[in-house]
């Protein structure tokens, strides 16, 4: 390995070194233990619901509730930030009526329509392992928001700006890839006037209950990543790898560049001679894409095949990664195409090979170094 070629080895280790702290895993450890990676424009979502609504306390209170029960819809559009952490716009409206008893009896009816933000809280994903195709989620919330009623029955009775704030909770059910069945229960205080409000010894229109039941759909990119520090041996070996190819350039500094009259007198070493190790290009959980730092190595395997020699490459997988099915072939192959492809080396010199989880070339402790193709001189 010529001096030139052991300094970009050592910038891609460096590179890998930095990128390494978040590589992607699979986890069973409760979501709120884990952090995910975010990614703008994912995990949103867009529920649509119908229902009842009725009113309570004071004068609404003797009235019986088939009477008291009208319709309401509710538009919602949000986004999950983590599994268990979600923020959305809830657009309301519909019918109420509210109830004046006595002295005398008598009715108004009025329409409101309103908008709330509301805090969300899967209650379920915050204690339980993430998975995305989850059955049941138990999501409560909280929200503050605006609202106007108008349309009155009763004549004389102002139309209402107000601020509100409600509290709910939402039975959610994971029916199909994208789309979710709810069932929501929600409690809403409406009496905080901006401008004009009903006379109190009349007519309450304050606390409101509703029922609702919808769908949900979740749009766009889906789902959330772990990301999960690698073990302290597998940053041990990178350190290693890095200390070593820095003793060895030291070394390669010293020499001259060329001398002529050796060049002359001994005849070039063979081929096989040149691929002084073994060459390991590493993968992300899971992946089979060979990622920009590792390219400089399949670029020193490509320059000793191009040069008369014969490589075979090798895909493995570490055991955590048995479910992937065909992913050491997938790595063996994609390394196999760079080479070929973007390097010019000759198919017919290149053996693709692949191994199983159990015939994996590193130990368990050091399981962040089997996900890799390993690259021989033939």
């Amino acid at each position: 390995m010529n001096l030139k070629s052991s300094l970009l080895v050592l910038v891609g280790l460096v590179g890998l070194s930095a990128n390494a702290q978040t590589q992607h895993t699979s986890t069973d450890a409760p979501a709120h233990k884990v952090a995910f990676t975010h990614k703008p424009g994912t995990n949103y979502f867009v529920s649509l619901a119908g229902g009842a609504a009725a009113m309570f306390t004071r004068q609404n209170a003797p009235v019986p509730y088939k009477d008291r029960l009208s319709f309401a819809a509710a538009l919602s559009l949000g986004k999950w930030h983590t599994p268990y952490y979600a923020n959305r716009l809830k657009l309301v409206g519909g019918e109420t009526y509210t109830f004046h008893t006595s002295p005398g009896n008598y009715r108004n009816d009025n329409y409101y329509v309103g908008g709330h933000y509301d805090f969300m809280f899967d209650v379920v994903n915050y204690f339980s392992s993430y998975r995305e195709d989850r059955l049941f989620h138990l999501i409560p919330y909280v929200g503050l928001g605006y609202e106007y009623k108008f349309h009155n029955s009763v004549k004389g009775m102002p139309n209402v700006h107000a601020l509100t704030g409600n509290a709910g909770i939402q039975l959610a059910f994971h029916v199909a890839k994208r789309v979710d069945i709810f069932l929501e229960g929600e409690a809403t205080y409406n009496n905080l006037a901006l401008r004009s409000n009903y006379p109190a010894d009349q007519l309450y229109n304050s606390r409101r209950l509703t029922a609702l039941a919808g769908l949900t759909f979740h749009v766009g990119r889906q789902g959330f990543t772990p990301v999960e520090p690698l073990d302290q041996n597998y940053i041990d070996g990178l350190q290693g790898q890095i200390s070593k190819l820095r003793a060895e350039n030291a070394e390669l500094a010293k020499r001259p560049e060329s001398c002529p009259d050796l060049e002359l007198a001994q005849p070039a070493a063979p081929a096989a001679d040149r691929f002084v190790a073994d060459k390991s290009i590493l993968f992300e959980q899971g992946k089979a894409v060979v990622s920009k730092d590792q390219l400089i190595t399949v670029f020193d395997a490509s320059e000793f095949a191009k040069n008369d020699g014969e490589i075979v490459v090798t895909g493995y997988v570490a055991k955590n990664e048995s479910r992937f099915k065909g992913l050491a072939e997938k790595r063996a192959r994609a390394v196999a195409q760079l080479l070929t492809d973007k390097y010019g080396v000759s198919s017919d010199k290149i053996t693709v090979e692949w191994k199983e989880a159990g015939e994996a070339p590193y130990s368990a402790a050091e399981l962040g170094w089997n996900r890799v193709v390993v690259i021989r001189s033939k």
